[in-house]
């Protein structure tokens, strides 16, 4: 009697399970993380406000420490994460970015990946 009482309760969760379908059982953060498919470049903006900004590619390694010194050593005055994707569905956001990050010492604690990120 008891065995039935909990396979009528797991029966019941199933419509729950396919309502929200694989997305539900990925981790918490992994919704906001772009996978390989999205064919996904991590994108380094510095920008000296408000005369110019700069947009460059970078390798899958850089950190947000790596574009925070690259962007100082531009003369920019603060910096962006972006991602640029190429494969997403149609009309959908081709694009990422983080907020905007003033170089400082206190950016160190700052990190702003974009959503969904690409790997910063």
């Amino acid at each position: 009697m008891m065995r039935y009482g909990r396979l009528r309760a797991c029966a019941a969760l199933i419509p729950l399970a396919l309502a929200f379908g694989p997305a539900a059982a990925q981790a918490p953060g992994d919704a906001l993380n772009a996978d390989e498919a999205a064919g996904a470049a991590k994108v380094c903006s510095p920008v000296a406000m408000p005369r110019w900004r700069s947009m460059t590619p970078v390798p899958k390694t850089w950190t947000f420490v790596d574009c925070m010194a690259f962007s100082g050593e531009m003369g920019a005055t603060h910096f962006q994460l972006g991602c640029l994707f190429t494969n997403v569905t149609p009309h959908a956001q081709k694009y990422a970015w983080g907020a905007m990050v003033q170089i400082e010492k206190s950016a160190l604690a700052k990190a702003q990946p974009p959503v969904p990120n690409c790997g910063w």
